[in-house]
C-alpha cells in the first residue's frame, strides 16, 4: 500500500501556498498571522521556526512569485527570434492568465503597501521587490546590448522608458483595466525599439 504521508505537504508548502493566495488578494497588511495559521492548517511554531516572522514569509512569497515570473519570461524568451522580441517578452507575459496574479502586481502592491519601511522585517520585503526590479532593469539593459545599442547612457534612458511603460501595464491590469493595455504598452515598446534600431 502506497503511503500518503510523503505525497502531502509539509507547513512550509502549505504556509507558502497560503501566503501566496491571501496576500495577492487580500493584502499583505490585511493578512493576521491567525487566519495565516488557520486557512494554511498549521502551528503558530511551524510559522517561526519555518520562516522566523511574518515578514519573512512576504519575502518567500515575493520569491516565489518572481522565481514565477522569470520562468514566464524565459519561456517566451527562448522562443522569441531575437533581442527585441525578448524585451517584448516582458509586456506579452503581463497578459498571461496566471495566478496568483498578473506578473509584477504582487511586487508593485507590495511596495504600495510599505513604502518608507520602519523595521528590519519591512525593509527586507522592500528587498526583495527591489530585487525584482532589478531583474527587469537588467533584462532590459542586456538585451538593449544584444541589439547592438553601445552607448552607456543611450542604453540607461531607454531602459527607462521602457521600464516605465512596463510598470504603467502593470499598474493599469492591477486596476482592472484590462482590455488592450497590455497591448498598447507593447506596441509602444515596440515603436520605441523602432525609433532607435531601424535604418
Amino acid at each position: 500500500m502506497t503511503s500518503t504521508r510523503s505525497t502531502k505537504p509539509g507547513p512550509r508548502e502549505r504556509l507558502l501556498a497560503t501566503a501566496i493566495r491571501l496576500f495577492s488578494t487580500d493584502g499583505i497588511r490585511a493578512v493576521g498571522i491567525d487566519r495565516l495559521l488557520r486557512e494554511a492548517g498549521v502551528a503558530k511554531a511551524s510559522l517561526y521556526n519555518t520562516f522566523g516572522s511574518k515578514d519573512q514569509l512576504v519575502v518567500a512569497y515575493l520569491q516565489s512569485v518572481a522565481e514565477r515570473d522569470r520562468a514566464l519570461w524565459q519561456r517566451r524568451a527562448e522562443a522569441a527570434p531575437d533581442a527585441r522580441g525578448r524585451i517584448l517578452a516582458l509586456f506579452d507575459i503581463v497578459r498571461e492568465r496566471v495566478e496568483p496574479a498578473a506578473p509584477g502586481a504582487c511586487h508593485v502592491a507590495a511596495a504600495i503597501e510599505f513604502p518608507s519601511p520602519a523595521t528590519d522585517g519591512e525593509h527586507a520585503i522592500r528587498v526583495a521587490v527591489a530585487e525584482y526590479r532589478e531583474w527587469i532593469s537588467a533584462t532590459l539593459r542586456s538585451e538593449l546590448q544584444a541589439m547592438g545599442l553601445q552607448d552607456p547612457d543611450n542604453i540607461s534612458d531607454l531602459a527607462d522608458r521602457l521600464e516605465i511603460l512596463h510598470d504603467g501595464s502593470i499598474t493599469r491590469t492591477m486596476l482592472g483595466v484590462t482590455g488592450t493595455t497590455a497591448v498598447t504598452a507593447r506596441d509602444m515598446a515596440e515603436l520605441t525599439l523602432g525609433l532607435v534600431t531601424d535604418p
